[in-house]
């Protein structure tokens, strides 16, 4: 993993959610992206379908709406 870190310094980014349950049990991810669009599906995945050990706390590193109507959000995880 810190190969990968090294490797990439802006970071990784993915759009797995069993990759990012594996990688949040590990305690690896710091940073969250998320694109939210203005509809609701009803249906389908969700991030973290098997669930979490528990709750994370995340603060608001910015937000950016953009001219189709979702909403760009940069999350880094809580510390301490």
């Amino acid at each position: 993993m810190q190969k990968l870190k090294d490797a990439t310094p802006a970071g990784v980014l993915l759009g797995s959610g069993k990759l990012a349950t594996e990688l949040d049990r590990l305690d690896l991810i710091d940073e969250y992206m998320f694109l939210v669009h203005p509809r609701i599906a009803g249906h389908g995945p969700t991030l973290y379908q098997s669930g979490l050990s528990s709750a994370r706390r995340l603060d608001l590193v910015s937000a950016k709406p953009l001219r189709s109507g979702a909403v760009a959000m940069h999350y880094r995880r809580a510390r301490g």
